[in-house]
């Protein structure tokens, strides 16, 4: 499938704008179309204090929020215009719960893109992309918090294991890889792992598969500490910057990756270029 629909998490905040920046520069490269979705909680009032309130109290504070609304709308479109995007381009705003409403509506998009730290520093109220993952059912392109955004260089890197969902984010980001000039299949082994023979079968090829597609990659090896498999990768890819970092979520069941850690929470916490993920 083409990459003609992207949507983004927009909310004005850096991360937002960089997501923005990095989405219009897809957008320009594939010919889409962006839809950005700004989704914010309505105000809320502990117990029945809501009963209480004056209707000239209510009234300010619906004032507020069309205002806030409104200057997010300015902004999102100042910085559209920065970018001399003159593709289709619209901000849809939505009052709810923003996980709720961006899982929703990403079924609706090729891909959706958010920020590492979209709605709050606070990790507490972090709108979590591993959410987003899980929930949506589509890949998602997560921005990290700082990133300068620059010109494609048109190189990417796939962290590959055999795995359920390393294939299913390489199948999700087909219509990516084939239009870049260099790829890195990384694989990370520890010292005592097993061989997977179903990885070595002639078969199982993946940098066959992948030259079926007209895609030239090479394997890149990398050995690890057990449990380190995430620092591995994301100290690879912090010295050959690629565009993005394709990899399946969760390989192992969420829970364990929260509790003992795992490649998927690393990533998530301590990425350094944009990465597509998908579960």
């Amino acid at each position: 499938m083409a990459i003609k629909d992207l949507a983004m998490a927009y909310n004005g905040s850096p991360n937002a704008d960089a997501t923005l920046k990095f989405a219009v520069q897809m957008c320009k490269k594939y010919g889409a179309c962006l839809t950005a979705l700004y989704t914010h909680m309505p105000p809320s009032f502990v117990g029945n204090v809501g009963r209480w309130i004056s209707d000239d109290v209510l009234e300010t504070l619906t004032t507020a929020v069309e205002e806030e609304n409104a200057a997010i709308e300015a902004k999102f479109k100042e910085k559209v215009a920065l970018e001399k995007f003159k593709g289709s381009v619209e901000l849809i705003v939505e009052e709810g719960s923003p996980i709720e409403l961006l899982s929703r509506a990403g079924r609706y998009y090729d891909l959706l893109l958010i920020g590492q730290f979209l709605y709050s520093t606070d990790e507490d109220q972090r709108l979590r992309a591993d959410e987003l993952v899980l929930r949506s059912g589509r890949p998602i392109i997560i921005v990290p918090n700082g990133y300068k955004v620059r010109p494609f260089s048109e190189h990417a890197v796939i962290a590959w294991n055999g795995s359920r969902p390393a294939a299913r984010a390489l199948s999700d980001a087909m219509q990516i890889l084939e239009t870049k000039s260099r790829l890195d299949v990384v694989t990370v082994t520890s010292e005592g792992d097993e061989a997977d023979s179903k990885d070595v079968s002639p078969s199982n090829d993946i940098l066959r598969h992948l030259n079926r597609h007209g895609i030239e990659a090479k394997i890149v090896k990398l050995s690890a500490p057990r449990g380190s498999h995430g620092p591995a990768i994301t100290e690879y890819c912090s010295k050959v910057n690629p565009d993005v970092l394709v990899m399946g979520g969760y390989g192992h069941a969420r829970l364990r990756e929260e509790l003992f850690g795992g490649a998927t929470q690393h990533v998530l916490r301590h990425m350094n270029v944009p990465v597509f993920m998908s579960h």
